[in-house]
C-alpha cells in the first residue's frame, strides 16, 4: 500500500507539472495550444501539395495519398516534439536542481505528457480527417495506444541521454535539432518502403532506425487495419533497442545528476 501511495503520489506530481508547461507555453499566444499542432498541419499540408498535387503521387498501397501521408506525420510530429522539449527541461527548471528533495529524473517524463496531451488533441483531429477521407473505422485504430506506448518508452531513455548531457553542453539541443530533421527524411513519413529495391541493403540499413516501427505502426493502425504487421521480429527488435537506451539514459542521469547544480 505504501508503494501506490507513493506511485500516486509520483503520478499525480508529473501531471501535475506536466499541466503547467502546457499552461506556461499558451500565455502570451493568442492561438495558444493550437500552434503546437499548427506546425506539423502546415507540413502535411505542404508536402501533400508538393508530392501528392504537384508531382501527382498516387495512392499508397491503396490507400490515397493525404491520409497516408497524415497517419505517419501523426507519428512523427509528436516523437519530435517530446524530444525536443525534453532535451532542455533540466536548463529551463533549473530552479528545481537546487531543491535536494526534488526528484528531478521526473521533468523528461513531464515534457513527454505535456507533448503526449497536445498530441492526442491532434490524433482526434487526424480522426476526423481520415473519415473525410473515406478511410473506415476499425478496431486497428485502437492499437495506436500500444505505439503510443512504445514511443513514450523509447522517448523516456532518449531523453535521459540528452536532457543529461545539455546540462554540460548547449550544443547538445542544436543537434538534437539537426538529428531529428535528419530522421524526418530518413524516416518514412512521406515515402514508402515499395519504392526500394525489395530486400536493397539500403532498405535494410533503414528499417534499423527504431522510428520506423512507430511511424508504420500508426499507418498500419489508421489506414491499413491491420496494426501489427510488421511482425515478432520487428517488434523484438525496437523493444531491446528501446530497453537499452532506456537503461543507458537512466545510468546516464543517474551518474550526472549531483553535478547539474554545479554547472547550473
Amino acid at each position: 500500500m505504501g508503494k501506490l501511495k507513493e506511485f500516486n503520489k509520483t503520478a499525480a506530481l508529473v501531471f501535475s507539472l506536466a499541466f503547467h508547461d502546457i499552461r506556461a507555453r499558451c500565455l502570451g499566444s493568442f492561438l495558444g495550444f493550437a500552434w503546437a499542432f499548427i506546425q506539423p498541419f502546415v507540413l502535411t499540408v505542404i508536402l501533400w501539395l508538393v508530392v501528392g498535387v504537384a508531382f501527382k503521387a498516387g495512392a499508397v498501397r491503396g490507400v490515397a495519398f493525404l491520409p497516408w501521408l497524415l497517419a505517419g506525420m501523426s507519428a512523427w510530429s509528436f516523437f519530435s516534439d517530446a524530444l525536443n522539449q525534453s532535451t532542455n527541461v533540466i536548463c529551463e527548471y533549473a530552479f528545481l536542481v537546487r531543491k535536494v528533495n526534488f526528484r528531478l529524473h521526473l521533468l523528461p517524463l513531464m515534457k513527454i505528457l505535456a507533448a503526449l496531451a497536445v498530441h492526442l488533441v491532434f490524433l482526434l483531429i487526424v480522426a476526423v480527417v481520415l473519415l473525410l477521407c473515406g478511410v473506415k473505422f476499425s478496431p486497428g485504430w485502437l492499437a495506436v495506444a500500444y505505439y503510443i506506448l512504445a514511443s513514450c518508452f523509447l522517448l523516456a531513455g532518449l531523453s535521459y541521454l540528452t536532457a543529461s548531457l545539455q546540462v554540460f553542453s548547449r550544443d547538445v539541443g542544436q543537434i538534437v535539432s539537426v538529428a531529428l530533421q535528419f530522421g524526418f527524411w530518413v524516416t518514412p513519413v512521406f515515402w514508402d518502403f515499395t519504392m526500394l529495391p525489395a530486400g536493397s541493403l539500403l532498405a535494410k540499413v533503414l528499417r534499423l532506425n527504431p522510428a520506423v516501427y512507430i511511424v508504420e505502426g500508426y499507418r498500419n493502425s489508421l489506414v491499413f487495419a491491420n496494426p501489427f504487421t510488421g511482425g515478432l521480429g520487428e517488434a523484438l527488435y525496437f523493444w531491446g533497442f528501446a530497453l537499452a537506451v532506456f537503461l543507458a539514459g537512466a545510468a546516464l542521469f543517474r551518474k550526472l545528476r549531483p553535478q547539474f547544480a554545479d554547472v547550473l
